[in-house]
C-alpha cells in the first residue's frame, strides 16, 4: 500500500531584481538598463562576446566565464573611447521612428 501526504516545499532560487554597473557602481531602476516610457537612456548588448573555458562531457560540464554589466554612461563615456583608443571603428548613428 502506498500512503501519500501532501507537503508544501519551498525552493530557494535567485531572482534578478536590479543591475549594478561593474565600473561606476550605478544601479539600474529595474533588473535591466531600460529607461521609462518616454525617456530613452539604455544599454543593450545585441552581440554576445564571451570567453568560456572548462570541460564539457555528455553528462555534465563545468568551467568559468566572464560577464559584465555597464550602465549607459559608462558604455558611452568609458567603453567607446577605450575601444576607439585601441583602434576600434565605432560609428555613432542617429535613429528615429
Amino acid at each position: 500500500m502506498k500512503i501519500y501526504e501532501k507537503r508544501i516545499e519551498t525552493i530557494e532560487r535567485e531572482i534578478l531584481v536590479t543591475r549594478q554597473c561593474d565600473l561606476c557602481g550605478r544601479k539600474a531602476k529595474t533588473a535591466t538598463w531600460n529607461s521609462g516610457i518616454y525617456e530613452v537612456n539604455e544599454t543593450e548588448i545585441s552581440i554576445i562576446v564571451k570567453q568560456k573555458e572548462g570541460a564539457s562531457y555528455p553528462e555534465s560540464g563545468s568551467g568559468t566565464k566572464y560577464e559584465i554589466d555597464l550602465c549607459p554612461e559608462c558604455f558611452k563615456n568609458r567603453l567607446i573611447p577605450w575601444l576607439k583608443g585601441q583602434g576600434g571603428t565605432i560609428q555613432e548613428d542617429e535613429w528615429e521612428y
